[in-house]
């Protein structure tokens, strides 16, 4: 992915690359911090970008005539403010946009479902004569918007989640593996009885990390009817009422995987509403490692799932799009992930 930049000596990717024989796109990825890059390798990136007087500083391109606004959207679900860590990638956006001379607006609203047609109509405007790009967080796989701006040919870029098939750029955390991990772990400790208290069914982060957790229960040889999979939203609230459903049943579940650290707060609240010690009689971790997550008071197993990279990287596919006018293939940028181990689960025989 190459980005034109202009600064005082008009240095670019492609002199940094050619210094250091290396492809532009890697060094691109080295400068966001990308986790593919080895230290080593990015360091060196740096040192020559400074030695040759590189800085980032951005000049948009007119799109079919428009002048530029220097302004990318951000789309994201009004519901997904309960969600901190949607919150918390909203404000890397904000400062690394910032860092390459553009501005950032939010857009807050529902497009999830073909019967909001209408309500693409009332942005459509905003979008043609207000930004030059756009980052979409909360879309599902059955969003009416994503179709429209490709058809637009207006540039955009999923961050978060991705849709199958599409041709556009996506960045993503590794959420097959996520959930994978998180059930392994529960499975090393003795749990065979294993809840899933996940997001929206048509969200790919909250389906993939199901997926993963679900292929590993299966090749592990465990009962399809051992693991209830409760789908709802990504909220404190969601996680408190289906955790109250699967300690209700008759032979309840010893371990519980939330797909975000917020549904885990509500799986923590309804354990304790109901009597039930975290973790003697019942494991729980999360997804994405917030803040309090790691707090003493929570002390919360869950998947690490850095906002910094991915902010990074859907960053720099905007300014790509909007640079090269929608020219480069799309690209798919899957981030790693890694499980953090803390005070929320335990041996099954513990209990």
């Amino acid at each position: 992915m190459s980005i034109q930049l202009n600064s005082k000596k008009n240095i670019r990717l492609s002199d940094i690359a050619q210094a250091l024989k290396l492809s532009t796109s890697t060094v691109s990825r080295a400068l966001a911090g990308h986790p593919a890059i080895n230290e080593d390798t990015r360091a060196r990136v740096r040192e020559v970008a400074a030695s040759l007087g590189y800085e980032p500083q951005l000049k948009a391109t007119a799109r079919h005539g428009k002048t530029p606004t220097m302004t990318v959207g951000v789309l994201l679900s009004v519901n997904e403010l309960h969600n901190r860590y949607m919150t918390m990638l909203l404000e890397q956006i904000h400062r690394d946009m910032l860092e390459f001379g553009y501005h950032v607006m939010v857009l807050l609203d529902p497009i999830n479902t073909i019967n909001d047609l209408d309500h693409m109509a009332v942005y459509r405007p905003l979008i043609e004569n207000h930004l030059d790009g756009i980052i979409l967080l909360s879309v599902t796989t059955d969003s009416v918007i994503l179709p429209e701006l490709q058809r637009m040919s207006f540039p955009v870029v999923l961050a978060v989640r991705s849709v199958d098939n599409a041709e556009v750029d996506m960045v993503e955390a590794d959420n097959e593996r996520g959930g994978a991990e998180i059930v392994k772990h529960f499975y090393e400790l003795g749990h065979r009885r294993i809840g899933l208290v996940m997001g929206p069914e048509n969200a790919t982060s909250s389906r993939d990390r199901a997926r993963g957790a679900l292929n590993y229960l299966r090749q592990k040889g465990v009962p399809e009817e051992d693991t209830p999979v409760m789908w709802n939203a990504f909220t404190f609230d969601s996680g408190y009422s289906c955790t109250a459903q699967l300690l209700d049943r008759p032979n309840p579940v010893t371990a519980i995987m939330a797909a975000s650290d917020s549904i885990a707060f509500g799986v923590l609240e309804a354990a304790r509403s109901k009597g039930v010690d975290v973790p003697g009689q019942l494991s729980v971790a999360g997804f994405d490692d917030i803040p309090l997550s790691g707090s003493r008071l929570i002390g919360l197993t869950t998947i690490q799932n850095r906002v910094e990279g991915l902010s990074r990287n859907a960053c720099l596919c905007i300014i790509d799009r909007i640079q090269n006018r929608n020219k480069n293939k799309p690209s798919r940028y899957v981030l790693p992930v890694r499980l953090v181990k803390r005070e929320t689960t335990a041996v099954v025989e513990s209990r």
